[in-house]
């Protein structure tokens, strides 16, 4: 059993999550659903049938940068996660910059992820019940109830949380593992596509794009070091998490992918499957299964992207806490509520922030479902604009840390981080590429407010220099023998 000395004892509930809450943490975030179905869609526009081989190449780099989270988490366990994770790496500067952007992309993921939630649930309701217009016509009455919900499970505590999102997360993969399963045992449209798992002829830029549009579907998946001061040994724990949390996700976008390649065929996938989006798993489902199995996939799909919301809440809301103790936000954001042992005024905060992002969309795209899917792809361009640039710092600083300990491995010196920054930066490429309007203003929203980051570091790093020295620091955790992942 490791010491408590070694891992940080601010308030949050101590002991609460074990291995398989980890994993649905980071698997959860990731929405496995989503990615598989409707983020492959969009690589499908790309590259066509290859969007399995697309995945395949995304999947090595993800894994490249799991193993930098992971051998981080044997020395930095600490609820700030990735900032602290960059702190410990690059110094404090970094640190702040990526807890900056981490902290923003929490507040635009978690609303986006609920509207896109709203939307699904509009369709769904749409074909079951077209008659019971209050439930199809709009997104707002979706997301705020969903947003309330998340709120509240949230407030509940993470054993609470971590429960909710294993259940959700179990039902939702296994419902459409089935799905695949089908479309494959029929031999789909020309029998299975083996060719998928090549290049398949696609040129080496639209490949490029392609993985660099998968590569968005892995992220989320480091999310159960934001976990670390809540689970049972977290220095052994949480490497296992991130990493498996990876290599499950591979195996299941490969498999989906694939299936969903064979069931519309080869060479009908790039222009089928983008226009049927998420709607793929009702068109293939009336052709192999049935029409009310693809219904129910849909409302799958919308239940993954709240279990997805959820995930992030746990880690915004986190991050929000550290920075309480840290001293880059007051003090009462490292309050815990008393008995559930949950960030209640960092739970609070997210709230009015997502209040303020639904009141936005209202006014700029209206309540409509055309409206929502423009809101949210704006949203999650944002997003994933900022991700990526902290993935890279990541990258970065796990090749810097490993040779400050003296490691000699070459996977963690060379082999992993540089896996990593060529597929986060052919990611990034692709958030600024061919963007239409009005989208293509997404990344430099974000790149502003990156650029304010370093404003505001500049402007406050004196005053804040005598309490982030202070309390349990990721410098301070990391001086502590890292556990040995076995």
């Amino acid at each position: 059993m490791e010491s408590s000395v070694d891992v940080p004892d601010r308030g949050l509930r101590r002991n609460a999550v074990g291995l398989p809450a980890l994993v649905a943490q980071s698997l959860g975030v990731t929405a496995p659903e989503i990615s598989a179905v409707v983020i492959a869609s969009v690589v499908a526009a790309k590259v066509g049938g290859a969007t399995p081989f697309a995945f395949i190449i995304a999947g090595i780099g993800a894994l490249g940068l799991a193993l930098i989270y992971g051998r981080f988490a044997r020395y930095v366990p600490h609820a700030g996660g990735t900032y602290a994770i960059v702190r410990a790496g690059l110094g404090r500067d970094a640190g702040f910059f990526a807890g900056w952007v981490v902290l923003a992309v929490g507040v635009v993921f978690v609303p986006a992820l609920l509207i896109v939630s709203a939307f699904l649930l509009q369709n769904f309701f749409g074909l079951v019940a077209p008659h019971a217009t209050f439930l199809s016509s709009n997104w707002i009455f979706w997301a705020a109830l969903l947003g309330a919900l998340v709120l509240a499970v949230s407030y509940f505590g993470i054993q609470v949380s971590a429960w909710v999102l294993l259940t959700l997360t179990a039902i939702g993969v296994g419902m459409l593992t089935i799905f695949d399963i089908f479309i494959l045992a029929k031999g789909g449209a020309d029998g299975l596509a083996w060719k998928a798992l090549t290049p398949n002829g696609v040129s080496l830029g639209d490949l490029a794009l392609g993985v660099g549009i998968a590569m968005t579907g892995f992220s989320g998946f480091e999310t159960a070091v934001f976990l670390a001061e809540e689970a049972h040994t977290p220095r052994r724990q949480v490497p296992k998490a991130v990493v498996g949390a990876v290599l499950l996700a591979i195996a299941f976008f490969i498999f989906t992918t694939f299936s969903i390649v064979t069931g519309y065929g080869l060479d009908k996938a790039g222009k089928a499957w983008p226009t049927d989006s998420g709607g793929a798993v009702v068109v293939l489902s009336a052709q192999y299964v049935s029409l009310t199995f693809g219904k129910i996939l849909l409302l799958l799909l919308a239940i993954s992207s709240f279990a997805s919301a959820l995930g992030t809440a746990n880690f915004t809301t986190r991050v929000a806490f550290s920075w309480g103790h840290d001293g880059y936000l007051p003090r009462a954001f490292g309050h815990t509520q008393p008995r559930h042992k949950s960030p209640d005024v960092a739970i609070g905060a997210l709230g009015v922030t997502i209040i303020a992002v639904y009141i936005l969309g209202l006014v700029w795209q209206g309540s409509s479902l055309d409206g929502g899917v423009t809101f949210f792809s704006w949203l999650l361009t944002a997003g994933a604009t900022g991700i990526l640039v902290v993935y890279a710092l990541v990258a970065i600083a796990g090749a810097l840390h490993s040779r400050r300990h003296g490691s000699r491995s070459p996977i963690d010196l060379v082999v992993a981080p540089v896996l990593a920054l060529v597929v986060v930066v052919a990611a990034e490429v692709t958030q600024f590429y061919d963007q239409p309007s009005p989208f293509k203003y997404a990344p430099y929203f974000m790149l502003a407010w990156m650029l304010l980051g370093v404003a505001v570091r500049l402007a406050t790093r004196n005053r804040v220099a005598a309490v982030e020295a202070g309390g349990v620091t990721p410098e301070r955790l990391e001086t502590a023998e890292p556990a040995v992942v076995t």
